[in-house]
This record gives structure tokens, C-alpha cells and sequence, in this order.
């Protein structure tokens, strides 16, 4: 029997570019979707208060809406399940234990997702990620067909219960939800909530801050654990079921999916969830409608279907020569995704919170989308620079450190002992 081989993070030839393409693209949405719980406060997603009433920020809001709210975090659960899978199958390779292995991975992943949450934005997604992930270590020798099934089910889940609600509020009578007991006084504590939280960030001391901070995070786990995390197991179980079906290893063979991805992901995709924007523009903003449960719901499966026309759109560009040159620093920015989208929340609360410019609550929508992209323009160049010089972004260098159990080299001249495993297929960090 072979012996086990050293593990070694995956080297910069093993990795597949088009993943870190798609990374670096869904550090752009990601950030515009994310904007509005940077720059207001979380409870305005349910009374929905507008971020300003120019024409500007109307049409930015309806714009983020339509190309990117619930259309990114699909795609980054998706790479995310892929990249696990990859890695699984890279640590079975070298006769490693995966299941430790990808354990203690997303044990450090969990710890980086606490100190992000309680420390710096409220909005984290890694802690959920990583809960997430150690529960997809039960389906990792699944077979492919039975992670579609599971994944099916999992995405019916908040589909039927979200619409099951809808109808039931239909039937009961939406005209005098409004004015059903309580429910002006819920009005009037939202919108004091509201108030408090913009008070908080913009004068609070550090303390206050994380406190406020803390209370938000907790009541936002929870509400999307029970509103869409059966969604993000799903998404995670598509992306196993294409790392199993050696997709993204074998891409040439597989164009033809990608080809039929553009024409349902954007032909479906775009004027569907175009459709569903405005609907929920025009018609769901009161959160005492019954309708304001539907939009939501309709999301979670309109979202997937346009990601999927966004990464199919990228994965056939980055097969032509002049287009790789062209997103070769989406592919840096990718690279780095765990740096870039914790800097990006560094940056943002330096924006917005007492500690930096105070301007949470007073930016418009479409001020946050010009500083999103801001933002993630200077993160191309940044990240392609940095990488030219090191091997890993500084985050990426901690995780994998500490899931290696050992220091990693981090400058780029930094070498393997010849002793060490190069496993010979395409590989991923995920």
C-alpha cells in the first residue's frame, strides 16, 4: 500500500482559472448587493425604507434588484461547494484523511467567520459557510444523481414554505393587514429600531458598536438559516455534483452545458428576474403585505438561474485567448477572495461607522454602487500586484497555514522539498 503523501495547498499551475474568473467577478456583486447592509440598517430590508428618493437611486436600486441581489451568493455557494469537493478528492489522492482534513478546514474558516461577523460587519457569510460545510462531508461519496435529488429538495423547502405563507395571507385578507392589532405598533418599533441603529453607527463609541453589531449578526444568522440556508446546502450539493462529474476538469468536453447555460441562465434569467424586481419594487415594499414573503421566495429560484448564466457567460469567454488576457485580473482578485471580501468590509465600515466617516445611513443608493465599484476596481490591480510577489493573498496564507498545520511559504520563491505530493490533475482551493 502507498503511503500517505504530504499535503501541499495548490500551487498556482494546478489551479483552474476559470473558478478564480468567477471568484473575482462575484466579488463585484456581492459587494452591490451587500452595500445596502453596509451603508443602512438591516431592519430596512424589511420596512422598506428606501437608501434616498433621487431618480439616481431609484435606478440604482431596481438595477442591483435585477442583475444582482440573490444572484451572487448562489454563485459563491456553488464554487464553494465545488472547490470543497476538488479538495476532497486532492486529499483522497495523496491517501490523507478528507474528512479531517476538511474539518479542521472549516473549523479555522469558522473561527475567521466569527472574528469577521463580531468584530468588524454584522453581514458575514463564512460562518454559515462553514456549518454548511462540515455537513456536506456527509454526502462527499454520494453518488452524483443523489446529490440532485437531495439538492431538489433542499431548494423546495423555503420555495413551498415561503409560498404556502403567501397564500395564506392572500386567503386571510391583505386589506387590513395593516391595520390588524398590532401591527401599527410593530410599524412604530421597527422604524424606532431603525433610528437606534443609525444613531449607533454613525455616533456610538466601539463598544456600543459591537454590541449593536453582535445582537444584528445573531438576529441575521437566524433569519437566513430559516429563510434560505436549505438553499445554500443545495447550492453547495450542485457544486459537488460538478466537481464529481469532473465538469470544470474536463472543460472542452463539457461546452455544450455552458452554451445551453447562457441561452436559459440569461434568456430565462434576465427578463424573469427584470419581471420579479419590479413586482417587488411596486408591490411588495409594505412589509405587512403578504406579498412581501412571495418576492423573496420567487428569488430563490430565479437567482440560481441567472447565476448560472453569469458563470456560464465567463466560463466560455475565459476559453478564448484574448479574453483570458482581458479577465486575467478578475482571476488575481479570485485568487484572493477571502482577503478581498473581508477587505471589502474593512473598507466599508471605515466608510460608514464612527470610528471612520460616519456616513451610515446618509448614502444613497447609487453613491453605494459607485463606491462598490470603486472599490472592487482597486482590488483588481491591488490583488494582481500582491500576487505577483506572494504566493497567497494574507488571509488565504492563514487559512491554509492553519489547516496544514504547518507555516506555509508565502513569497513566491518559496519552493517544495522534492519529496512533497504534485497531484497531476487540476485542482482547488476552495
Amino acid at each position: 500500500m502507498r503511503a500517505p503523501q504530504p499535503l501541499i495547498p495548490t500551487t498556482a499551475s494546478e489551479r483552474i482559472d476559470a473558478l478564480d474568473i468567477l471568484r473575482g467577478f462575484a466579488l463585484l456583486g456581492i459587494l452591490a448587493a451587500n452595500m445596502g447592509l453596509f451603508s443602512f440598517p438591516f431592519i430596512a430590508q424589511i420596512t422598506g425604507t428606501p437608501r434616498g428618493e433621487g431618480a439616481l437611486d431609484r435606478l440604482a436600486e431596481f438595477l442591483i434588484a435585477w442583475l444582482a441581489t440573490g444572484k451572487f451568493y448562489p454563485l459563491f455557494s456553488f464554487l464553494f461547494g465545488l472547490g470543497m469537493t476538488l479538495q476532497i478528492e486532492r486529499v483522497q489522492a495523496a491517501g490523507g484523511r478528507p474528512v479531517r482534513f476538511m474539518a479542521r478546514r472549516m473549523l479555522v474558516l469558522m473561527a475567521l467567520g466569527l472574528i469577521h461577523a463580531l468584530l468588524i460587519w454584522n453581514g458575514d457569510i463564512l460562518f454559515v459557510y462553514a456549518i454548511t460545510g462540515l455537513l456536506l462531508l456527509f454526502f462527499r461519496n454520494a453518488p452524483a444523481r443523489t446529490l440532485l435529488i437531495w439538492a431538489g429538495l433542499l431548494v423546495a423547502i423555503p420555495v413551498v414554505l415561503g409560498a404556502g405563507g403567501g397564500l395564506l395571507g392572500l386567503a386571510l385578507g391583505s386589506a387590513s393587514a395593516a391595520d390588524a392589532p398590532g401591527m401599527r405598533e410593530l410599524a412604530m418599533l421597527l422604524q424606532d429600531v431603525e433610528q437606534r441603529t443609525i444613531e449607533t453607527y454613525v455616533r456610538g463609541t466601539w463598544g456600543e458598536i459591537f454590541v449593536w453589531r453582535a445582537v444584528e449578526w445573531l438576529v441575521m444568522t437566524i433569519f437566513f438559516s430559516l429563510s434560505a440556508w436549505s438553499h445554500v446546502l443545495a447550492l453547495f450539493l450542485v457544486g459537488m455534483y460538478f466537481g464529481k462529474r469532473q465538469i470544470f476538469q474536463q472543460l472542452e468536453a463539457h461546452l455544450p452545458l455552458f452554451r445551453r447555460g447562457v441561452r436559459i441562465g440569461m434568456g430565462v434569467g434576465l427578463p424573469t428576474s427584470f419581471a420579479l424586481a419590479w413586482l417587488a419594487r411596486t408591490s411588495g415594499a409594505d412589509f405587512t403585505s403578504p406579498l412581501s414573503g412571495v418576492w423573496p421566495t420567487l428569488g430563490l429560484i430565479v437567482g440560481p438561474v441567472l447565476a448560472f448564466g453569469y458563470l456560464s457567460g465567463l466560463v466560455l469567454l475565459a476559453q478564448r485567448e484574448s479574453w483570458r488576457r482581458r479577465l486575467a485580473p478578475l482571476a488575481a482578485a479570485g485568487r484572493m477572495a477571502l482577503t478581498n471580501y473581508i477587505m471589502q468590509s474593512v473598507i466599508c465600515t471605515l466608510i460608514f461607522y464612527s470610528f471612520g466617516l460616519g456616513l451610515f445611513g446618509q448614502v444613497g443608493a447609487f453613491a453605494g454602487l459607485a463606491i462598490s465599484i470603486a472599490i472592487w476596481l482597486a482590488q483588481l490591480p491591488i490583488s494582481a500586484a500582491w500576487l505577483s510577489r506572494f504566493r497567497f493573498g494574507p488571509l488565504e496564507w492563514v487559512w491554509r497555514s492553519l489547516t496544514y498545520g504547518r507555516r506555509q511559504g508565502l513569497s513566491q520563491a518559496a519552493g517544495y522539498s522534492p519529496t512533497t505530493l504534485r497531484h497531476r490533475g487540476k485542482a482547488h482551493d476552495a
